[in-house]
């Protein structure tokens, strides 16, 4: 019998990074400025400076850092990270600010991706589909006094009308965001008011699609999604969302 291989340990150079990240998020060293020369971040840091060459590499490939021929490696600003990097997205949400403008950009990529999946889900759902659905509003109706339980169930419709749409690509496309989309579907389900409307505009969505009517499908998303980002928008204004760090 094959052995499994070793799990693959943090190299000295992926710790680095993961400090250089989280030290560039926290402000210490701020968009466009110059990161210490190789010799002094290798004393800081305690490691080789072929180390320190392989984390900027990293970071480079990242987006996070530019280097400039003959001045030195800069700090790029966080609209030019990988967007679909899950270590940055992390480091990005450890500031309220910051949280408040991914979860704003991500709720339009919903809005974008959501309603023509919609769409899709009106055309090509199948009576499997139609009872997964009505399965998992039935879980939300059900949690509606358990904020965790509730976004998981909320999650679960979306994922079967994402299903039911039947295009692999659409799913893949928010893989590597699942856990940001978890943490701000929780902060926009806080309140039992949002809860109860997410669940109206739910049933609106599954009878659309139900109906096998494209129009339908596409409006109810859009009020769905319109009413998500209004209750964002308040989450912002009361100082949130509060994302946890290890998103």
């Amino acid at each position: 019998m094959n052995r499994y291989p070793e799990p693959v340990r943090a190299t000295l150079a992926d710790q680095l990074v993961e400090h250089l990240v989280t030290a560039i998020a926290r402000g210490d060293h701020p968009p466009d400025s110059r990161l210490p020369p190789e010799d002094k971040l290798s004393e800081l840091a305690d490691v080789s400076r072929l180390t320190v060459r392989e984390a900027i590499k990293v970071l480079r490939h990242k987006g996070v850092v530019r280097v400039e021929q003959g001045r030195g490696t800069f700090v790029n600003p966080p609209s030019r990270w990988a967007p679909l990097d899950p270590a940055l997205l992390a480091a990005r949400t450890a500031t309220v600010h910051e949280a408040g403008e991914l979860a704003k950009k991500l709720t339009e990529a919903r809005r974008l991706v959501e309603i023509g999946v919609a769409e899709l889900a009106a055309e090509r759902r199948s009576m499997a589909d139609l009872r997964e659905m009505e399965r998992r509003l039935g879980a939300m109706y059900a949690a509606l006094d358990d904020v965790e339980a509730f976004t998981e169930a909320d999650i679960a419709f979306h994922d079967a009308l994402m299903s039911a749409a039947d295009n692999s690509f659409v799913s893949a496309l928010f893989e590597p965001l699942a856990t940001l989309l978890r943490e701000v579907r929780r902060e926009t389900s806080i309140e039992r008011e949002a809860r109860e409307a997410a669940i109206g505009w739910h049933a609106k969505i599954l009878d659309a699609v139900r109906s096998g009517s494209r129009v339908q499908a596409r409006r109810a998303m859009e009020g769905h999604m319109d009413d998500t980002a209004r209750v964002l928008e308040r989450v912002i204004g009361t100082g949130g969302p509060h994302l946890s760090p290890s998103v």
